[in-house]
């Protein structure tokens, strides 16, 4: 098969202890070509200056803070390969898990995305945000960007991420796409380690999922915009690709 360009965005907010390692394990990954990159959201660190260094160069965009929806979605709108990974600045690959994913879209040319599973790796600096993650390290099912590779013309179809959200954006912008028709595949294997650190964005966030209310509603009234006035409850409310409600999935082995 041909050798596609696939683009891998990495947005970063004070990254910096962290950055080097992570555009270190994705050019490591081994396919070719392959576009890199890095949108700093506004970083009072060395993310910038880390990644603008690095060799090979990644492309680098600089916003103002505005959260991780808003980065991915300047990193979306630079890509310019026909498949699309994102990885957080903080989080890592397995090794050969973008030729793995490449392989199964261009296989399948019915699926829009794949998704792996997710090992939730927790650093000794890991605080008490990381406990309701679980205790031991545990390998997951769930909605993150992390884990999967997308074909870029998606989004034109499921529209980009909501910037006004700043967390569970990424369960929010899944359940857009399987409402509009995504077809999509789970491979039963790991495809992010997911690194709890004490520094994460969703530690710092209340216990409580902040945007996951909005979330719900907003899913609700699209549901009712259908005609259907069936509702999504809070209860069946999860990140957790096993217990979305009426989740379309394939598991292969």
């Amino acid at each position: 098969m041909d050798s596609p360009l696939i683009s891998v965005v990495i947005p970063v907010f004070n990254g910096a202890a962290f950055l080097a390692e992570t555009l270190a394990n994705v050019f490591a990954q081994g396919h070719r070509p392959i576009e890199v990159i890095v949108v700093d959201d506004g970083s009072t660190d060395d993310s910038l200056a880390i990644a603008r260094s690095w060799t090979p160069a990644p492309c680098t965009l600089h916003q103002a803070n505005a959260g991780p929806s808003a980065a991915r979605n300047r990193g979306i709108e630079a890509a310019e390969g026909a498949y699309v990974a994102f990885l957080d600045a903080d989080d890592l690959w397995p090794v050969g898990r973008l030729a793995r994913h490449l392989r199964l879209l261009q296989e399948r040319a019915d699926l829009d995305f794949v998704l792996g599973h997710v090992e939730v790796r927790f650093l000794a600096s890991a605080g008490e945000g990381a406990r309701r993650f679980g205790g031991a390290d545990e390998r997951l099912a769930m909605f993150l960007f992390g884990a999967g590779m997308f074909r870029r013309s998606l989004f034109a179809r499921a529209g980009l991420l909501s910037e006004d959200l700043r967390d569970s954006e990424d369960f929010d912008w899944f359940m857009r796409a399987r409402e509009a028709g995504a077809s999509w595949l789970l491979e039963d294997e790991v495809a992010l380690f997911y690194r709890r650190h004490g520094g994460n964005l969703t530690e710092r966030l209340p216990t409580r999922k902040s945007d996951i209310f909005r979330i719900l509603a907003r899913a609700n009234a699209r549901r009712r915009a259908r005609g259907d006035n069936r509702s999504i409850s809070h209860d069946r409310f999860s990140d957790r690709l096993e217990t979305l409600e009426s989740a379309r999935s394939e598991k292969i082995g």
